[in-house]
């Protein structure tokens, strides 16, 4: 594929399903095209900008290492996405790289990962998980923000006040992920879903 045709199947119906192997293999071919992703990602009311959040989370997880290419621009953008898909894709991406960061102890990461884009990550993954989003994102966010508190405290404090507020209404997938939390904080263990 080439970038002409790349840009025009990222532009094409989101709905398209069958494109997106064919973006992600071509963005691992080409990483510099990641930025060509990010750039139709943050037309944050357009539909087809789920697609493109989708394209750069599915790349991120066969190398998450591609994020490293924008990760300045995405640290900045994820505040301003609007659409489920693009914000759900987003935690995801944020969910993997605290897993390297906080879990593995990646030496790559803990040198990538800036203070700034913690910050970032964390303002994100709270605005998500106190507005009314789908429960996958507040799952992602959840477990992001478990481990953004096992370096700054004050977070594990909110995020546990925060839980405990929307437990009761919160679906089972909600509960479970928000018990399995509580109870890692309260008992002061690491919780690996990964």
């Amino acid at each position: 594929m080439d970038k002409v045709r790349f840009r025009h199947v990222l532009d094409s119906d989101s709905r398209d399903y069958s494109n997106r192997p064919l973006l992600v293999d071509a963005v691992l071919e080409h990483p510099e095209w990641i930025m060509i992703v990010l750039e139709k990602m943050s037309a944050i009311n357009n539909k087809n900008s789920d697609m493109s959040a989708r394209v750069l989370e599915l790349a991120c997880k066969e190398d998450l290492r591609l994020i490293f290419l924008c990760l300045d621009d995405f640290s900045i953008l994820i505040s301003k996405l609007k659409l489920d898909g693009s914000i759900r894709a987003s935690a995801k991406i944020i969910e993997l790289l605290m897993v390297e960061y906080f879990i593995k102890l990646n030496p790559i990461y803990i040198k990538k990962l800036t203070l700034n884009h913690l910050e970032q990550f964390t303002e994100s993954c709270f605005d998500w998980m106190i507005t009314d989003k789908a429960i996958a994102i507040q799952a992602h966010s959840m477990y992001s923000l478990y481990l953004l508190g096992t370096k700054y405290n004050w977070i594990h404090i909110e995020l546990v006040q925060n839980i405990e507020r929307n437990l009761p209404q919160g679906s089972t997938g909600y509960q479970n992920r928000g018990k399995k939390i509580i109870n890692a904080i309260k008992t002061d263990r690491v919780l690996k879903l990964y």
